[in-house]
């Protein structure tokens, strides 16, 4: 087995780790109900207006994003960018039948919004450490900002919005959390960064195409 490879698979259970608390805390914010983060409303949204379940909506999403990503973008891939698109929807829904605590106060939904936003980031940051391949959305904001150079700084914002606003059109709720989500979630997810050792600007994701077995030389 390719080293490369070998090595990879036994962080699979870290990724996984990273998708479970990040799912749990998406889903703590949607049940605080003061608003969820830009993607989170244009789930919420799509899942009204369909037959599909909050963690259905982002299964096909991703898939698409995904499909579109690697055809226009050429976005590299690796095990991290599939687990994700295939996975994460399972886990979203599984929490959000396990958890039918409904808070009655502005003070319960703010100590529920703040914990999930605590544990999604923290989720999202182990996650993406591992190095095993970006999130379908997250390679989004790499593909468009390599084409169009134009700063990633300035590109994932642009996306975000365009995100947020179809969600709220379908009836995903906005509120002061997709205030907070948006202008805290990048910090908390750096300030995970540093305490995980992993630095974004200098450690590149893994690919498939990294697996390739070398010919062995005569």
């Amino acid at each position: 087995m390719n080293e490369v490879l070998r090595k990879d698979l036994l962080k699979i259970p870290i990724l996984f780790l990273g998708f479970v608390l990040l799912s749990l805390g998406m889903i703590l914010t949607m049940k605080a109900g003061l608003g969820m983060s830009s993607w989170g409303v244009l789930h919420q949204g799509l899942a009204k207006v369909t037959v599909f379940t909050f963690g259905q909506v982002t299964i096909v999403l991703g898939v698409i994003i995904l499909t579109l990503s690697v055809l226009l973008l050429k976005t590299k891939v690796g095990i991290g960018t599939i687990a994700n698109a295939l996975f994460i929807g399972f886990i979203l829904d599984f929490f959000e039948e396990l958890i039918t605590f409904i808070p009655e106060t502005y003070i319960e939904r703010g100590i529920l919004f703040i914990g999930g936003l605590f544990i999604m980031t923290f989720g999202r940051s182990l996650y993406i450490s591992t190095r095993l391949g970006p999130g379908p959305r997250d390679g989004i904001f790499v593909g468009l900002s390599r084409i169009t150079q134009i700063d990633v700084k300035y590109i994932k914002p642009a996306v975000e919005l365009t995100a947020l606003s179809i969600g709220f059109i379908l009836g995903g709720t906005v509120g002061v959390g997709t205030l907070i989500s948006m202008l805290f979630s990048g910090y908390l997810v750096q300030y995970y960064f540093v305490k995980l050792g992993f630095d974004p600007k200098t450690e590149k994701q893994r690919s498939f195409r990294e697996y390739k077995l070398k010919k062995d030389t005569i």
